[in-house]
């Protein structure tokens, strides 16, 4: 277990000084943290295209008939693809925040050794904590929709303040799934407010990241779509033609694209985690 007092984020830290800490951490270890990110998005997206989801672009969205019969043959994949998709990223959040915590003032970290303590110490337990945290804000949002609309925002806000600690609890305090859902109420609660504004602003920032990101990658479609109505000649065949070229350069496109922004997510739960562990001790002297 590391000394999470001798870490460089264990301080005080405001809103705008938890955002600005993001960044900065982001762009320190910009490298390791998107080639990691790749690898398993890749993966990821390769099953998927291999798999036969990406058919839905080259569809003729005119027929409604093949689209259904190709919806229906997918179906039967998505147990397959949901396996494989919360090992990966349950693999690429341990090796994240294990990376963060353990290189944090090392020069040149051993990137294989963390990568292997990652997978053989921490993965197993943050698999099962992504698939109980997921399924917990699912069912509370389901809830909350009981309560109409405003329900649900509520509940998807209360809990994803609190199970955002979870990814670096699991590696931090190296507890299983079930120890870390706990862990993670009771130190989400010694600092909610401000971990709720903290992670409300970073969620503004990040819509408007994927906005940008959403652009850039229309970018290629856009130069198809006036490419494709060149040739057809008739504007309203450009969507009824199967003229689009989704191949393996898309997927390629899209894991960098989505590589780019994955690690943010890792590094708010590292950055709010010492946030919170930095008040709960404070607190604690304070009624010693």
């Amino acid at each position: 277990m590391i000394d999470i007092k001798k870490h460089s984020l264990y301080k005080s830290m405001e809103v705008d000084t938890v955002i600005s800490t993001i960044f900065k951490v982001y762009f320190k270890k910009f490298l390791v943290l998107f080639i990691s990110s790749f690898i398993a998005v890749f993966a990821i997206q390769m099953v998927l295209y291999q798999l036969g989801f990406w058919e839905f672009y080259r569809q003729d969205f005119t027929n409604l008939e093949d689209i259904m019969l190709l919806y229906s043959e997918l179906m039967g994949k998505v147990a397959i693809v949901s396996v494989i998709s919360i090992i990966m990223y349950g693999f690429l959040n341990a090796f994240l925040v294990n990376f963060l915590l353990k290189s944090d003032g090392v020069e040149n970290p051993n990137i294989g050794e963390i990568f292997i303590e990652s997978i053989r110490k921490y993965s197993i337990h943050m698999i099962f904590f992504l698939i109980l945290s997921t399924l917990m804000l699912v069912f509370g949002i389901l809830i909350g929709i009981l309560a109409l609309i405003i329900g649900s925002i509520v509940a998807m806000l209360y809990l994803g303040t609190v199970l955002i600690l979870g990814g670096t609890i699991v590696v931090a305090e190296e507890k299983n799934a079930i120890e870390t859902i706990g862990r993670s109420f009771t130190l989400g609660h010694k600092d909610f407010w401000p971990l709720l504004g903290s992670i409300v602003l970073f969620g503004l920032i990040m819509i408007l990241i994927s906005l940008i990101l959403a652009a850039f990658m229309a970018i290629p479609f856009v130069f198809m779509f006036f490419e494709n109505w060149k040739e057809s000649g008739n504007f309203s065949d450009v969507f009824s033609r199967q003229l689009y070229d989704i191949g393996l350069w898309s997927v390629v496109f899209n894991s960098l694209v989505s590589a780019l922004t994955y690690p943010l997510y890792a590094i708010i739960s590292v950055v709010l985690y010492f946030k919170a562990k930095f008040v709960e001790d404070q607190k604690n002297m304070i009624h010693e």
